[in-house]
């Protein structure tokens, strides 16, 4: 049986899917976009369901001047859940979030109820490839007992690393792990998601360009990535802006394949940021069923 959209019309869109499986059940996370005057209002609300048909919903974090939003992964840290999300204040008149945008981290002890975020790096970016200080879309993976954090900046992709998911430091603050030189076309990137498989790690990211697409490149080690190419991923004719923002999860011993959430863009003239989300499936992270 298909797995229907998660659709709530032009009123209010739904973007950034981030997926975590616990207890048999699918708790999905998600930045809600709502048009409010001559600006946009952005919260992150908890969708669960047992089947991905049937859901219920929850504010997690309600829209207000912070417009906490895009919120890259939940992961395991001892006995808590942490949670990696975005700040993304938007002047008056504005489409996208200013550079006072950063990026933080939140804690759970049961996925529904969650602490007031923290920031990773307050000053924000401070690399020699951008002089922008604006970070947004971070996403957070455990790896060689350390922890690091992708995240956006300037259209390219930098990594934080840290011991404690406290202090903080630049991983490669000469030259971004992924960005307009890798991409096949020179897009921009955005939205990473990593996975661990056999052979080392997956990244999926998104190309800022119009019909966007999903991107996908390799690496060993989370710095260094080759092989970047976009997919030949199948079409999705409700959303004209195109699919992005992937977010994959390793469903093999469950349901043997990956399951992939994402967003399509469908703009409108009452909310520019307009976006549905939909499921996809694959058996080898290359060819997906929508």
């Amino acid at each position: 049986m298909p797995i229907p959209l998660i659709d709530r019309g032009a009123a209010e869109a739904l973007r950034d899917p981030a997926l975590v499986f616990h207890a048999g059940r699918c708790h999905l996370f998600c930045t809600t976009v709502r048009p409010a005057g001559h600006a946009f209002s952005l919260g992150i609300d908890l969708l669960v369901s047992d089947d991905l048909r049937q859901w219920s919903t929850r504010t997690i974090f309600a829209p207000g001047p912070d417009n906490w939003s895009s919120p890259g992964s939940i992961v395991r840290a001892g006995d808590a859940w942490v949670m990696c999300l975005q700040s993304y204040p938007i002047d008056p008149g504005a489409t996208w979030g200013n550079e006072s945008a950063r990026l933080w981290l939140a804690t759970s002890s049961d996925l529904v109820t969650w602490s007031a975020p923290r920031p990773i790096s307050p000053a924000g970016c401070r690399v020699a490839w951008t002089a922008s200080a604006r970070q947004i879309d971070p996403y957070l993976i455990a790896h060689a007992g350390r922890w690091w954090c992708l995240y956006k900046a300037a259209g390219q992709l930098g990594l934080l690393v840290s011991d404690d998911l406290i202090t903080w430091s630049e991983a490669s603050p000469q030259r971004p792990i992924l960005g307009t030189a890798d991409t096949p076309d020179g897009s921009t990137v955005e939205n990473p998601c990593v996975i661990a498989t056999d052979d080392g790690f997956v990244l999926f990211f998104s190309p800022c360009r119009p019909g966007r697409g999903i991107g996908v490149a390799r690496s060993t080690d989370l710095l260094s990535w080759h092989d970047a190419h976009y997919i030949d991923f199948p079409d999705v004719p409700w959303a004209p802006g195109g699919p992005t923002a992937a977010m994959v999860v390793d469903r093999r011993r469950e349901d043997g394949d990956w399951l992939m959430a994402f967003h399509g863009d469908r703009p409108t003239a009452a909310n520019e940021h307009g976006a549905a989300i939909a499921f996809a499936r694959s058996r080898d992270l290359e060819h997906w069923t929508v």
